[in-house]
């Protein structure tokens, strides 16, 4: 039996290597809770995952600049705002080609976007499990590559549009260059390694903290031409796709990293302002305790392989030392902080008089770790974030000539943002309403007739009577579109902690504008 002139024999040989075949079955176990996600766990995580890529790359693809990054959309003085094109750009080519075959429901195209998500995602499995297999043992490597595969977080995040998940497979692959030869990498390795990190700085720009480690490693262990070729491998996609792009855009090179740079130094406590501890902390955390306790004891117990144990340490640190953290800053480097931590926790554990005189202990910690991590695995992968956002945006697909939209907050004064991709109304007004003592009529009297907003969104179910009330008299009689509840997961995410929102969301559409000066119509 042959296919394509491949026989039967040497197809079972290629899966009967010694690490074939784990491989193979490690990656369908990965692969399983991913398309589960990929289809179940809609909506979006954060507000970056978002508006800074879906919803640019979907208002480019119909025409328009939700977030008028391009520069002949910001006036007679453009300048760059901080952010790659090279990740958003690919979502905008994926949404002309779909849309030109015919797909264009929002929510079908997100389907395709977190299936290729998901099936990217899966080289952190299978790289994460050779360089376990390169540094230990083949059981030490099977356990590694199942954590990786089902940690409970990772299907979730793994089809996000977090630019701090995406870049992990390049830095992944990077890292495999670096380790792949024990004894050190050769040259065209290290180019390689240079290479697909660099190509994680277009991704996530911070991962240049991590390009630094292995260049530093090969410069400490005087390989010199090692360090040149690794250095020139990191510099070739930064000025291939990045300069290229903002040379594009802007006529100079690296004009959205120098942006980004100068932004961030001018912002570093606006947005948060925590303790230099408090990545170890989420690491201590993120990991399941009391298991983690034994994964961050690893990581720090030796400093080998130096190639890539530097570059994440170096990582951590420096994000450790700037005080705007963010949890979702450090996650570039978690799977490779826990395939150095567990696979240097096991050789230690496994060798320890102490721990092999207490096995049964560490198997009940162990299945204690399983069956926390399995109940939440399946809850996020079944998870529907930001629910009542995205439902409420989807309400107005068939809501006619909307012109404008009113996001009334008066009773938390912080009025969301509306994700419009899932509305497929670009180009129209929005209006944040968190003032009830304002003049809503006069407010919308300023706007021309063309976008003067005609739908208000109510944020929450407080004092609802009372805000229903003002905004009436300020647009006239509203008719009710739809109602949108929050999801499970944002219930739980509120009963954990009360500052988080649980917002059922109400959807109206103005009958007519009320004229300034003059009292509401009746019904």
């Amino acid at each position: 039996m042959h296919l394509r002139g491949v026989s039967a024999g040497s197809l079972f040989k290629l899966f009967d290597r010694p690490e074939a075949r784990p491989l193979f079955v490690l990656t369908v176990i990965a692969l399983v809770p991913r398309l589960v996600a990929a289809f179940f766990s809609q909506g979006y995580f954060a507000h970056d995952d978002h508006f800074l890529v879906i919803e640019a790359a979907g208002s480019w693809a119909d025409g328009f600049d939700y977030n008028n990054w391009l520069p002949w959309n910001q006036g007679p003085d453009p300048r760059p705002t901080g952010h790659s094109f090279f990740y958003v750009g690919l979502h905008y080519l994926l949404f002309v080609v779909l849309k030109a075959i015919g797909i264009s429901d929002p929510k079908v195209l997100m389907v395709v976007v977190r299936l290729l998500h998901a099936l990217w995602s899966l080289i952190v499995v299978r790289v994460g499990y050779r360089i376990a297999l390169r540094l230990s043992s083949a059981e030490i490597a099977w356990r590694t590559g199942l954590f990786l595969a089902l940690f409970y977080f990772m299907p979730f995040l793994s089809v996000r549009n977090l630019v701090e998940t995406a870049c992990i497979p390049f830095l992944m692959l990077g890292a495999w260059r670096l380790v792949k030869n024990g004894e050190g990498p050769s040259r065209n390795d290290a180019l390689l390694a240079g290479i697909f990190i660099g190509l994680a700085i277009n991704v996530r720009f911070q991962t240049l903290f991590f390009a630094a480690g292995p260049g530093l490693a090969l410069l400490f262990q005087r390989r010199w031409l090692n360090a040149v070729f690794y250095g020139f491998g990191v510099a070739l996609p930064l000025v291939l796709i990045q300069s290229g792009i903002d040379l594009f855009l802007w006529g100079r090179p690296f004009a959205e990293i120098t942006e980004y740079v100068l932004y961030n130094m001018a912002n570093t406590t606006t947005y948060f302002d925590q303790p230099w501890y408090n990545y170890l902390l989420l690491l201590l955390g993120i990991f399941i305790p009391l298991f983690s306790v034994a994964v961050f004891f690893g990581f720090f117990r030796r400093t080998s392989p130096l190639l890539i144990w530097l570059p994440v340490l170096l990582f951590l640190a420096i994000h450790s030392y700037f005080p705007n953290k963010q949890e979702r800053f450090l996650l570039p480097i978690v799977p490779l902080f826990f395939v150095i931590g567990y696979v240097s926790w096991e050789q230690w554990r496994t060798t320890s008089t102490w721990w092999n005189s207490r096995a049964r202990l560490w198997k009940g910690l162990m299945l204690f770790t399983w069956t926390i991590n399995i109940v939440v695995l399946v809850v996020l992968c079944f998870s529907y974030s930001k629910r009542s956002r995205v439902e409420a945006m989807v309400a107005l697909q068939d809501v006619p000539d909307v012109r404008g939209i009113v996001i009334e907050d008066s009773f938390k004064q912080t009025a969301p943002m509306p994700p419009l991709f899932y509305s497929k109304h670009w180009g129209i007004s929005v209006e944040p309403w968190t003032d009830p003592t304002a003049d809503l009529a006069a407010r919308l009297a300023a706007f021309p007739d063309s976008h003067r907003p005609n739908v208000v969104i109510f944020v929450g179910e407080e004092d609802l009577a009372s805000r229903i009330g003002r905004v009436t008299a300020g647009m006239g009689p509203l008719e009710p579109v739809a109602r949108a509840e929050p999801g499970a997961l944002d219930r739980l995410v509120f009963w954990l902690n009360p500052v988080n929102r649980n917002e059922t969301i109400l959807v109206a559409k103005a009958r007519g504008p009320a004229i300034p000066g003059t009292s509401p119509r009746t019904n």
